[in-house]
C-alpha cells in the first residue's frame, strides 16, 4: 500500500524523464567545454613558462661552463735542456738511449722534427722546437760524431752548443685524477678530424646540434635490441654528455642532451666546438689517472706528441672512442687493430684517405709503446724529492689544478750515467744472483748546488723506497771535514798547519763506558799538521781535535753545513756515528764544494 501510492508508472518516469533531459544537456555542456579549453589554456602556459625558465637554465649552463673551458690541469715537471757540445763525457749507448726516451723515431735521413739517423760514426738528430725562459730553440738538423766515451765534433749551424728539449719526468695530478695536454685545433692534424668526423658524425658539418637520421637510426636499432643500445649522438651530443651529463643511456639524459646540443651550436662555432671535443675525450686509464685528450693520448699510447703522429697512429686514437676499454690496444691488440682498420677504411671510403695509403697504413702494425716505458716513469726517485720540495713550499691544489710548468734541475744524460756506474758497481761487488747489495747515487753541481741525477734503487725504475732520500745510515769519516772547519773557524786558535798528536786517546762515557778509537792501520802516527790528519783520515788525530775544539762546536758546525736533524753531542759523533741520507751528505758538502 504504500508502496503503491509513492510507485510512479514506468511509462510516465521515462517520459518525464525525456521531458528533463534536454534542458540538463543545455546548461551542462557550456559548462563542460569551457572547463576543458581552460584548463588546457593554463596548462599550456605553466608548460610554457617551465621549459623557457629550463631553456634558461640550460643556456645559462651551457655558455657558463663553455665560456671558461676551465680544466684542472696537473703540475707539469721537466727536466733541463739537454745541452750538447764539443768535449761533452757522453757515450753512444747513452745518447741512443735517450733519443730513446725522448721517443725519437729512426728515419734514414731525419726529415721531420723527433727524428733521427745513424750514419755510421755520426749521428744526424732533426731537433724538436721548444721555450722556455731563455727564448728556446726552434728545429734543426744536427750532427754528431762520438768516439771514446764523448762527443768529438758538432755541427749544429755555426753553433757551439745545440740543445734538445726538456724531457717531461713527471706530472703531479689534479684531486679528481684527470689529466690532460691541451692542444689548439691549429696544431691537430687535420687527417685526424677528417677521420673522426668521417667515423664518428658525417654530418657534423650541417647539423646544428642533433641529426635526426642519427636519431632515427638509432631509434630503429633499440626497438629491435628491446632497449637503450644506441643513443645516435652527434660529436656536439657527446661533448655535451662529457661535459655537463653522465655516460647513462637514459631517457632523461637523452632529453637533456639534446636542447644542450642546439643550444651550443647556436653559440659556439663547429671549430670551437671541435678543439673542446679533441680535448675533452676521454681515451683510457693509467692506474688512477684518467687520460683525457686527443694530446695526452699520443703521448699516452706512442710516447710522441700528437702532431708526429702517422695515419695509423690517428686512427687508433679514434678507435678507441668507440670503447676505450673494450679497444684497449695493450690488452686487446687484436680488436684494436680491427676497429684501427675500420676507421682507416671509413677514412678512404669519405676521401680523406688515397687506397695506397690505405694499403700501407693497415698493414702497419700497432706501435704502442709498453706501459710504464714513458719518461713520465723513468725517474721516480727524483720526481719524489721534486713532489717533497713542492709540497714544502706550495699548497695542494695549486699543484694539481693550476698546470704549472715546473723546470727541474734533473740532467738526463747525468741520470742515465749514473744509473749504470751504481748498476756496473753493485754487480761488481755482488755479483750472484741474488743480488741482494742495493745503493744510492746523489749527484750535485758544485757551483750552482743543482741536484743534477738521483739513484735510489739498482732498478732505477722500480718506485718504492727511496734509499737517497729516507735510508740513514753513519756517516762515518764523510764528518772528518766538519771537525777541521770547526777549528779553523777560530783563525786564533788553529789552522790546517797546526800540529795535532795522532795517538791513543780514551774518554770516560757517562755510563762507565770508555770510548777508544783507533786508526785504520792500528798505528799511532805522532805529530802532524791539520791538513794531513784530514787528506789521510787519522781517527785518533781527529777525535783529540774535535774534543779540544769542543763537541758543542763541531754540532754546531754540521748544523751550520745545513744538517737539519738535532746532532748530539757524543765523542762518536766526530768519526761518523750520526746517521744521515745520503741527500743529507750531498748537502751538507754542498758549501764546502762552493766555498762556503
Amino acid at each position: 500500500m504504500a508502496k503503491k501510492t509513492n510507485k510512479t508508472p514506468a511509462r510516465s518516469r521515462g517520459q518525464a524523464q525525456r521531458k528533463k533531459s534536454p534542458s540538463r544537456k543545455k546548461s551542462a555542456a557550456p559548462r563542460r567545454r569551457w572547463f576543458s579549453w581552460a584548463f588546457v589554456a593554463k596548462l599550456s602556459l605553466v608548460l610554457l613558462v617551465i621549459g623557457a625558465a629550463g631553456l634558461a637554465y640550460l643556456d645559462a649552463m651551457v655558455r657558463e661552463r663553455f665560456d671558461s673551458h676551465v680544466w684542472q690541469l696537473p703540475a707539469r715537471v721537466y727536466a733541463r735542456p739537454v745541452e750538447l757540445y764539443e768535449g761533452r763525457v757522453l757515450s753512444r749507448e747513452d745518447m741512443l738511449k735517450l733519443l730513446d726516451l725522448m721517443r725519437y723515431r729512426r728515419d734514414a735521413v731525419a726529415s721531420t722534427p723527433g727524428s733521427f739517423a745513424v750514419q755510421g760514426s755520426s749521428l744526424l738528430i732533426h731537433t724538436r722546437g721548444f721555450k722556455d725562459s731563455d727564448g728556446g730553440e726552434t728545429p734543426k738538423r744536427i750532427r754528431i760524431s762520438l768516439s771514446g766515451g764523448q762527443i768529438r765534433n758538432l755541427d749544429a749551424g755555426g753553433d757551439g752548443l745545440a740543445r734538445l728539449e726538456p724531457l717531461q719526468i713527471g706530472s703531479i695530478h689534479p684531486q679528481h685524477a684527470e689529466d690532460r695536454v691541451l692542444v689548439p685545433l691549429e696544431k691537430v692534424p687535420p687527417l685526424l678530424v677528417d677521420m673522426l668526423v668521417a667515423t664518428e658524425d658525417q654530418s657534423f658539418y650541417e647539423h646544428h646540434g642533433i641529426s635526426l637520421r642519427g636519431l632515427a637510426r638509432a631509434m630503429v636499432a633499440n626497438v629491435k635490441a628491446g632497449g637503450l643500445v644506441q643513443g645516435g649522438s652527434t660529436l656536439t651530443q657527446q661533448l655535451v654528455k662529457n661535459f655537463w651529463l653522465t655516460s647513462e643511456r637514459t631517457l632523461s639524459r637523452k632529453l637533456l642532451e639534446m636542447p644542450m646540443a642546439i643550444l651550443l651550436e647556436l653559440h659556439y662555432s663547429k671549430q670551437e666546438i671541435l678543439e673542446a671535443y679533441l680535448n675533452e675525450v676521454y681515451l683510457g686509464q693509467d692506474g688512477a689517472r684518467a687520460i683525457h685528450g686527443m694530446g695526452l693520448g699520443a703521448q699516452f699510447l706512442f710516447g710522441r706528441p700528437l702532431e708526429e703522429l702517422e695515419p695509423h697512429q690517428l686512427a687508433t686514437l679514434v678507435a678507441l672512442l668507440k670503447g676505450p676499454s673494450w679497444y684497449d690496444p695493450r690488452r686487446r691488440p687484436e680488436r684494436a687493430m680491427e676497429r684501427r682498420n675500420t676507421v682507416l677504411r671509413v677514412a678512404m671510403e669519405e676521401g680523406a684517405l688515397s687506397k695506397a695509403d690505405f694499403d700501407k697504413y693497415s698493414a702497419r702494425p700497432l706501435e704502442v709503446v709498453p706501459r710504464g716505458a714513458s719518461a713520465l716513469y723513468a725517474f721516480p726517485a727524483f720526481i719524489d724529492l721534486v713532489r717533497r720540495q713542492l709540497a714544502r713550499d706550495y699548497p695542494p691544489e695549486v699543484l694539481s689544478d693550476e698546470g704549472l710548468n715546473i723546470h727541474s734541475t734533473l740532467d738526463v744524460l747525468a741520470q742515465l750515467a749514473s744509473e749504470g756506474a751504481l748498476q756496473e758497481h753493485l754487480n761488481n761487488r755482488d755479483p750472484g744472483e741474488k743480488q741482494k747489495l742495493n745503493g744510492a747515487v746523489v749527484v750535485v753541481a758544485p757551483a750552482q748546488g743543482d741536484v743534477l741525477a738521483l739513484v735510489s734503487n739498482r732498478n732505477s725504475r722500480e718506485a718504492g723506497f727511496n734509499r737517497a732520500l729516507d735510508a740513514q745510515r753513519p756517516m762515518g769519516s764523510l764528518a772528518k771535514p766538519a771537525v777541521v772547519l770547526a777549528a779553523v773557524r777560530e783563525p786564533k786558535q788553529w789552522s790546517l798547519a797546526s800540529l795535532v798528536e795522532d795517538g791513543p786517546i780514551q774518554v770516560k762515557l757517562p755510563n762507565g763506558d770508555v770510548w777508544a778509537p783507533q786508526n785504520f792501520d792500528k798505528q799511532a802516527h805522532g805529530a802532524m799538521p791539520m791538513v794531513d790528519v784530514l787528506a789521510q783520515s787519522r781517527n785518533q788525530a781527529t777525535a783529540r781535535l774535535g774534543l779540544d775544539v769542543g763537541l758543542d762546536k763541531v754540532a754546531k758546525t754540521m748544523e751550520t753545513l745545513g744538517v737539519t736533524r738535532k746532532v748530539p753531542q757524543y765523542p762518536s759523533i766526530l768519526l761518523g756515528s750520526l746517521a744521515l741520507t745520503p741527500f743529507e751528505v750531498a748537502m751538507m758538502y754542498q758549501p764546502l764544494a762552493t766555498g762556503g
